[in-house]
């Protein structure tokens, strides 16, 4: 149980819909009590807005000094470089035969406790010495910086926090580990949506019989099991979240369900679909609750789970896949009409977008898993 609680992380502040997605090649705070956000790179440029001590804010690019942010309207602005804290830059794995991960910063005297693939979309953290701490959903390690490159034509890995080496302290969880601790929050929660859900009906059931109906054996007219179950589902065993069929699992009620949560926040690795999940995270907790296992990464889920449809044919709960250079780093449920609903990121939360936008991740493809 330790372990899973450390893996869970704080909760971020959520916004609850934008128009587009877009997606941040690096994340900071304001490092100023103040910070005024201009319209172009320059002082001269008019005030958008201000920013407090703290607050998050999602990096697109570099200009002379300035960086390049997005805005709750999904429009961009820009703020000086020298008053943001950057805590968190999106890189990618530049290594032909993959890339081993350790436990700390050293070849002699770290542990192998994971490994990267060439082209693996990974969060850095810091540098210590020729060492990036680095985390891809819920896994944390250290990797050599020679194998590790920006995303974008900026060096934003140049902007992160150095550590001493003194500081650092040594990873205890596996990537196998942290694998498997997600599938147990993940199991958790089900369990107490399942027991949840068994009170309610169970209230319902015993409040349920009509008054004009003497028979102690009294069912709904409209129910012809024997047991009491919501009369929209048609499992067999049914107050049970996992059990609930994929034959039952429509695209509406899939939609229907995802959008209740739409606000909630972004947390990456997380598996809560209320308290912090990520994109993966989002897809496979949702598909979960009506019975549909899917892996756990965004990559997996597009390599593994269900099967290719054309985006002339997409339909309700589809899964849309997105990545630059034809590798899967995010993916995305549709709720038809053009758009998606998915876990975005740190500024949005979970929220509903363009399908297919003119700016950010390029769609890759889709998959049908009902």
């Amino acid at each position: 149980m330790s372990m899973i609680k450390t893996l869970k992380v704080a909760v971020v502040g959520a916004i609850m819909m934008i128009p587009t997605f877009a997606f941040g090649q690096a994340y900071g705070t304001v490092a100023t009590q103040t910070l005024n956000v201009r319209e172009g790179a320059k002082l001269e440029a008019s005030i958008v807005k201000q920013v407090g001590l703290g607050e998050d804010v999602e990096i697109v690019s570099q200009q002379d000094g300035w960086l390049k942010i997005i805005l709750e309207d999904d429009a961009r602005a820009y703020v000086k470089a020298e008053y943001i804290n950057v805590h968190r830059v999106v890189a990618v794995v530049d290594v032909n035969d993959g890339l081993n991960v350790r436990d700390y910063p050293s070849t002699e005297n770290g542990n192998i406790i994971g490994r990267f693939e060439s082209g693996d979309e990974i969060s850095v953290l810091y540098r210590v010495g020729d060492w990036y701490k680095v985390s891809q959903e819920g896994f944390e390690g250290f990797v050599h910086k020679d194998y590790v490159k920006n995303r974008s034509q900026v060096d934003f890995l140049s902007y992160l926090p150095t550590a001493k080496l003194t500081e650092v302290r040594r990873m205890t969880v596996t990537q196998e580990e942290a694998l498997a601790a997600m599938v147990e929050v993940e199991q958790q929660e089900q369990e107490q949506t399942n027991n949840s859900q068994q009170s309610s009906s169970s209230t319902n059931s015993s409040s349920s019989k009509p008054s004009s109906n003497s028979s102690s054996s009294s069912k709904p007219s409209s129910n012809s099991s024997s047991s009491s179950k919501p009369s929209t589902n048609s499992g067999s065993s049914s107050s049970n979240n996992q059990s609930s069929s994929t034959g039952s699992a429509t695209g509406a009620s899939i939609v229907s369900y995802a959008k209740q949560f739409l606000g909630n926040p972004y947390v990456y690795g997380g598996n809560s679909l209320t308290n912090g999940v990520d994109c993966s995270g989002f897809t496979s907790q949702v598909m979960r609750h009506f019975g549909i296992s899917l892996n756990r990464s965004s990559s997996s889920q597009y390599a593994n789970n269900g099967y290719h449809v054309s985006s002339d044919n997409l339909q309700q709960g589809d899964l849309l896949f997105y990545g630059y250079n034809g590798r899967v780093s995010h993916v995305a449920i549709y709720i038809g009409g053009g758009q998606i609903i998915h876990a975005n990121d740190e500024r949005t939360g979970i929220c509903i977008g363009n399908a297919f936008p003119s700016r950010g991740k390029p769609y890759i493809g889709a998959k049908r898993v009902i």
